[in-house]
């Protein structure tokens, strides 16, 4: 059996690539009222959250591996599940289709009625997710800028009505604190005009916000500018609005634990007594970004930074700023950037076995958290039964991809080799994308390598001195059986695989 990993000529992403392109010429949304409604309503949403949600701001470093996931959880320990004697996979992609739920305005969710998770999930609703690197585009060299990315925390920060909010990926307020940044302190102008919305990670070794994307300025929306101008932007109107430079300020209504100035909440004056602001130290800084040619690939790659480095991020020079996942922006790593190259349990030792999350759905199937979901296997009724109320729609389980590997049909994902183990941490908030699930696994097979990126690169007519920006522009998947493991380590037993594992939303 040929167990080599073929991509085609048209990929999978690529064809992704396009579409997106296509869909930013053909429709350009509304964004400038969103954008103000999330902003006005970030402050008050923020003196809302409940204590708990602080619980959620320290994890682990290798917790924070995935910049998809800077702040869930990687292999987080599960509980036992029954085994069950037969366990079914197969599957079909038509089966179990659902339509996502819009999400509402954050002022909506303001109301009495509104809970916490409810906030949660509209916040974490409106960061750009990028997806995984899998196939090299052809136009690397000419149309792409690359960032190196720092390890940390990805947080939406929203500066609006005299403070700055940070919130985590999946929604969960992180900080909160005044700030240089426009409408992000006392004494500013703070009108419901006046809001800065920015796609951060927080790297707590220098408490620095460093920014991965600018979304509106003083009430300005960039959200429909291309990434080479929202790139321009940033680096010069951060600059200008001195929260560069490292300033003092108070974190306001969270535990002291979740900003790292290690004080404390209390004043050590006994019960009853306001609980003092912990001071702390913060500052923006913005990512430098390079021209993929291959001059610019190494430098992102291998040069001189402030921080630790988590691989690179690659944005399409014509991409647009769009809440959920696009192909128009893409993370890459390997073992030289990043600690992180293959998935780490929550020691930072490298999983022997790759682990990967997919979500229980109403009709059995489990499937990838994407805006298509992958259906990936089914899970057999009779285990399904057994496990009762514990196994509901939606719910998150783990599985360890076994020697066959990924399945690919006319260059789409269609099915995998799922070995069962177990539940997974549900406070992640979502499953695995497929572009994670492949890049993991060609991380241990077949990764894509940067001579491979710089190759491209200069295929593509890249090259030459001054790739910074601003320098000198504006600007096996194989075939097989699948299998499925019961959690206390019973036997496993092969099945057939999904004959057509692409779910599109209707």
């Amino acid at each position: 059996m040929d167990r080599s990993v073929k991509r085609p000529a048209t990929s999978y992403q690529e064809k992704r690539r396009a579409a997106a392109l296509e869909k930013q010429k053909s429709a350009r949304r509304q964004t400038t009222d969103r954008a103000r409604k999330l902003a006005l309503g970030a402050a008050a949403n923020a003196e809302q959250q409940e204590p708990q949600q602080q619980q959620d701001v320290q994890q682990p470093a290798a917790q924070q591996q995935d910049v998809e996931l800077a702040d869930s959880a990687a292999g987080t320990p599960s509980s036992a599940a029954p085994a069950s004697p037969e366990i079914d996979m197969g599957g079909s992609a038509g089966a179990g289709r659902r339509r996502r739920s819009s999400s509402g305005s954050a002022t909506s969710l303001r109301s009495p009625g509104g809970s916490g998770a409810a906030l949660r999930q509209y916040y974490s609703q409106q960061l750009m997710q990028p997806e995984w690197l899998v196939d090299v585009p052809p136009d690397l060299g000419s149309e792409w800028y690359a960032l190196p990315r720092p390890e940390g925390q990805r947080c939406l920060v929203i500066a609006a009505r005299g403070q700055t909010v940070a919130r985590l990926r999946n929604g969960a307020l992180f900080e909160r604190f005044g700030s240089p940044l426009p409408a992000g302190g006392r004494g500013q102008p703070a009108g419901e005009d006046n809001f800065c919305i920015l796609d951060c990670i927080f790297h707590a070794p220098d408490q620095t916000y460093y920014v991965l994307d600018l979304m509106c300025w003083k009430g300005y929306s960039l959200y429909h500018c291309s990434a080479e101008f929202r790139l321009f932007w940033v680096q010069s109107k951060l600059a200008e609005s001195g929260a560069t430079s490292a300033f003092a300020t108070s974190l306001l209504g969270v535990s002291s634990s979740s900003g790292g100035s290690g004080s404390s909440m209390g004043n050590g004056s006994g019960v009853g007594q306001p609980a003092a602001a912990p001071a702390a130290v913060r500052r923006f800084q913005p990512l430098p970004a390079y021209r993929c040619t291959p001059e610019g690939l190494a430098t992102a790659h291998s040069g001189p930074v402030s921080f630790q480095r988590d691989g690179l991020l690659l944005l399409h020079k014509e991409g647009q700023y769009l809440s959920g996942q696009t192909p128009l922006a893409l993370l890459w790593k390997d073992a030289a950037s990043s600690r992180y190259f293959i998935d780490t349990d929550l020691a930072g030792a490298p999983l022997a076995q790759q682990q990967i999350v997919l979500e229980f759905r109403m009709d059995s199937t489990v499937a990838t958290h994407d805006d298509a979901p992958v259906v990936l296997g089914r899970m057999p009724e009779s285990f399904v039964r057994q496990l009762g109320d514990k196994l509901r729609p939606g719910k998150l389980l783990k599985f360890v991809i076994g020697p066959g590997g990924i399945t690919f049909q006319d260059g789409q994902p269609t099915g995998a080799d799922l070995h069962f183990a177990g539940p997974a941490n549900q406070r992640r908030g979502r499953a695995d994308s497929i572009s994670k699930i492949i890049f993991q696994f060609l991380a241990r097979t077949q990764p894509i390598t940067l001579q491979q990126l710089a190759a491209a690169a200069a295929a593509a007519g890249g090259g030459g001195i001054g790739d910074k920006m601003g320098s000198c522009d504006s600007s096996a998947l194989v075939a097989g059986s699948m299998s499925v493991v019961s959690a206390d380590g019973g036997g496993s037993m092969a099945v057939d695989r999904p004959s057509d594992g692409i779910e599109v939303d209707s």
